[in-house]
């Protein structure tokens, strides 16, 4: 998918005129979009539509839509349902190529539907776009078209950052407690309902945006996860970091999204896995999703020149409250060298011990010049790609307020002096004191606070560059579903699996005994024996499996046996005949490979430990197929797997590179089959290394399926 597959958004976000729909001079939603065009300098020109006035904030009206002169780009409507409505469909024939509908009506029982389905049909017929409906608006701070109806904090700079919110609301969250921290904006857009423009639109809008390094998005569901998926390798693409928080990891939380947003939302983990592919930054909760904007935002041509990090602080509390963020973050923490350690000792009091995090200990309080000195040393590791200092909090009272102060102004110093950035983190979250502020946003320190949070934005932000697009194939349907039933198993599923280069122990199909004993002289001892029908799911249970069978002979005599008890057990059955397979000896990790369909994401493959293990480890990660040989490693790696591959505990070292390779044809496979709704590959034996993986049973359901066979 190219750039010109998205909407062209133009008319919406960069308009030359603008007419709202319904303000009033009672002050209303169209009042306050009027009032957010004139604060951030909207150049073009303004309309008004109300039958009622002759006038409303200085603004001349016209009755209706059809009044307005030509040339007018986008319509807001800030009116009831109905009237909007109307609204949209009298500017699609005028030409008007967008609208912003600020109100709710359409989704809402059946008249709601209905309304939704002509409002569609109204937009395609003239080829507009539209944001919303049931959204505060759009906000271009580049153009000054604010087509806003909700309240913007004040100040707002100008900045580099785009949110794209599914929740208007919820941009307070971020953007309020900012305030004072030289947090600036480029976009504020809220989705609503998105019946015509989406996420993915405004992501990809931003990622070709001069003025944008940052997009930041609040998802509850995707209704076009592929194309999400897109726009997110276009800024990527771009050098542009996506930073993404959603709702509706939980089942309450997955409930209250698709009563908010009407959008189905899905497993978790197969949107954290669709996140990793594309390399966008999934954070945990609002505060982490501000610190890392304006982490990103104030270091956003700065790229990390080494991956470890040093950090001082002047309490031996902090840390060690530090030390364990960073552990539990996997933030790398770099070991001191020894001509460092030497420095130090020279510069710090005798009672103080070298380490990192570094305590500089109180006496810094009373001699600024031990930390300032250590604050050279340190920034002088060839190893370190980011120092930070963290501070008690960003703003305290008189008399504490000075030692912050003069921190920040030794924190300038050595950042003039040093191409390594600096950092400063406050071990809580709270207001910045506009002193400190003033004088870090000069030197270009960044400030991070609260512990957890800022700790995951650095991780985040040393991770990035690390991150490479990969071109993934384009997979083509086969045309046909490889089994006449939709459930597919034994050998149609074995061969599917076969043919697409997956290794697959030896196997073979047998109409009668006797051809079950001539399968067996092929194929060699010992082998598994299994009935073969597409009306028995439980085979064992009604004596269709038999293990362990040594010879030809041994072999026909149990084919004989077991069709009399399957006769019996299940006399309605269709028999096909038996699956003939070798069993795998010598030593084997037993994994389970599996594809399922996400209500979001779409097929998303999974792998773990499989046998007893299974059950242990709790969901296993996932990313959308087809995969790259990049996801399959992580996913081995996003668990204990990699460990137990790897000789854990004196096992053997099993075959990752083929296990990964065999992840990616299993994933290319499940991308090929129409219809697939599940794969299972279980158990897939992983052989000590360079010995290979071998498959021995799989199972194929396709989305004609009755409940009950997935």
């Amino acid at each position: 998918m190219s750039s010109a597959a998205f909407r062209n958004l133009r008319p919406l976000l960069r308009p030359r005129s603008i007419a709202v729909v319904g303000a009033s001079q009672r002050r209303n939603r169209g009042t306050r979009i009027i009032e957010n065009l004139q604060r951030f300098g909207f150049k073009g020109e303004i309309h008004v539509v109300n039958p009622k006035y002759d006038e409303v904030l200085g603004f001349p009206c016209v009755p209706s839509v059809n009044d307005l002169p030509d040339g007018v780009d986008l319509i807001v409507a800030a009116v009831g349902a109905d009237a909007a409505l109307a609204a949209v469909r009298d500017a699609g024939a005028r030409g008007i190529g967008a609208a912003v509908l600020i109100g709710s009506g359409f989704g809402e029982g059946t008249a709601g539907k209905e309304r939704a389905a002509e409002l569609r049909r109204v937009l395609d017929r003239y080829g507009m776009v539209a944001c919303g409906p049931n959204c505060y608006g759009t906000a271009d701070f580049v153009s000054g078209a604010t087509a806003f109806s909700g309240r913007i904090v004040d100040p707002l700079p100008l900045g580099n950052v785009a949110l794209v919110m599914q929740s208007g609301a919820l941009s307070h969250a971020v953007t309020d407690p900012a305030m004072g921290r030289g947090f600036g904006l480029s976009a504020l857009i809220t989705t609503g309902n998105e019946l015509s423009t989406t996420v993915s639109d405004y992501v990809a809008w931003y990622a070709q945006d001069e003025t944008t390094q940052v997009i930041g998005v609040f998802l509850e569901g995707l209704r076009d996860a592929d194309k999400f998926a897109e726009a997110c390798r276009l800024a990527r693409a771009n050098g542009k970091a996506v930073v993404v928080v959603s709702g509706g990891r939980s089942s309450l939380g997955r409930q209250a999204a698709m009563a908010h947003t009407g959008a189905i939302s899905g497993s978790a983990a197969a949107l954290d896995g669709l996140l990793a592919s594309v390399g966008a930054i999934r954070v945990n909760d609002l505060d982490e999703f501000r610190e890392t904007l304006l982490l990103f935002s104030h270091l956003r041509r700065t790229k990390p020149h080494a991956e470890e990090v040093a950090v001082l602080s002047i309490s031996g509390g902090a840390s060690g409250l530090v030390a364990d963020a960073a552990e539990a973050t996997g933030l790398p923490m770099t070991s001191l060298e020894p001509a460092a350690v030497e420095q130090l000792t020279e510069i710090l009091p005798d009672f103080s011990m070298v380490n990192n995090p570094l305590d500089v200990t109180g006496s810094a309080v009373e001699d600024p010049t031990i930390l300032l000195r250590s604050l050279r040393v340190v920034a002088a590791q060839p190893r370190v790609g980011v120092v930070v200092f963290a501070m008690n909090v960003g703003l305290s009272g008189p008399g504490q307020e000075e030692i912050y102060r003069t921190q920040a102004e030794l924190l300038a110093e050595v950042a003039a002096e040093t191409d390594t950035p600096i950092v400063l983190l406050t071990m809580a979250a709270g207001p910045l004191d506009p002193v400190v502020h003033a004088t870090t946003e000069k030197a270009g320190v960044a400030v991070v606070m609260g512990l957890r949070s800022g700790v995951q934005a650095l991780k985040a932000w040393l991770d990035w560059p690390k991150f490479t697009l990969e071109q993934r194939p384009e997979i083509a349907k086969v045309e046909q579903w490889p089994s006449p039933h939709p459930v597919a198993s034994g050998t149609d599923a074995l061969q599917t699996l076969a043919d697409s280069g997956v290794p697959v122990a030896p196997f073979g199909l047998a109409a009668t005994a006797e051809e079950v004993a001539e399968v067996v002289a092929r194929i060699g001892t010992p082998v598994v024996l299994k009935i073969e029908s597409p009306d028995i799911a439980h085979k064992t249970e009604v004596g269709g499996v038999r293990l362990g069978l040594a010879s030809p002979e041994e072999a026909q005599a149990a084919a004989r046996t077991m069709l009399d008890s399957v006769r019996t057990h299940a006399p309605e059955a269709r028999i096909n005949g038996f699956l003939v397979q070798k069993m795998v000896d010598g030593d084997r990790f037993e994994c389970l490979m599996g594809v399922v369909a996400d209500p979001q994401v779409g097929l998303v493959l999974s792998v773990a430990p499989g046998g007893v293990l299974a059950e242990l480890m709790g969901p296993a990660a996932s990313r959308p197929v087809p995969l790259s040989a990049r996801d399959a490693k992580e996913l081995i790696d996003s668990g204990v797997l990699g460990t137990l591959l790897a000789g854990y505990r004196g096992a053997p070292v099993y075959d990752r590179a083929a296990l990964v390779q065999t992840l990616v044809r299993f994933s290319e496979m499940a991308a090929s089959l129409p219809g697939l709704a599940a794969a299972e590959v279980n158990p897939l034996l992983v052989l000590p290394e360079g010995q290979g993986v071998v498959a021995v049973d799989c199972l194929l359901i396709n989305d004609q399926a009755a409940p009950e066979e997935h």
